[in-house]
């Protein structure tokens, strides 16, 4: 009689700690969310450059853990570079955005071309600043 009641509950007791066990982590966010939260509220470049410390923390992070970087980390830090005047190093950005995540590819595309044509008119603004020299 104890047996038949003990090995009902000895399963049913296993069950729930296998479904306790931690989940498997897909992704490393480290605090993209506090920081984003932070630079949203005050739009100041220590926030600005707080959230993008974080960026290249998760990507840093996630290569640690052996983990894919997250969507979208790469084309924000792309995009921020590419606000900073820093077009080659947003190309790249985006590409990896594109490679890894093929389904944004043409959003990467046109980004690339973006930072390209941007790229274009600053070194023709400088080769014109040079000629009137």
């Amino acid at each position: 009689m104890k047996r038949k009641i003990l090995l009902p509950i000895a399963f049913i007791v296993s069950i729930c700690f296998a479904g306790c066990a931690l989940p498997h982590k897909m992704y490393y966010f480290g605090d993209y969310s506090q920081t984003l939260y932070s630079l949203v509220k005050n739009q100041t470049e220590e926030a600005l450059f707080n959230h993008k410390q974080e960026l290249e923390k998760i990507l840093s992070k996630s290569e640690v853990l052996s983990l894919p970087v997250p969507p979208g980390i790469y084309a924000e830090l792309g995009y921020i570079n590419l606000k900073a005047n820093n077009s080659k190093k947003a190309i790249e950005l985006f590409q990896a955005e594109s490679q890894l995540y093929p389904e944004s590819k043409h959003l990467m595309e046109r980004l690339i071309q973006s930072a390209k044509s941007r790229n274009n008119s600053d070194s023709e603004g400088e080769t014109s600043d040079q000629n009137k020299r």
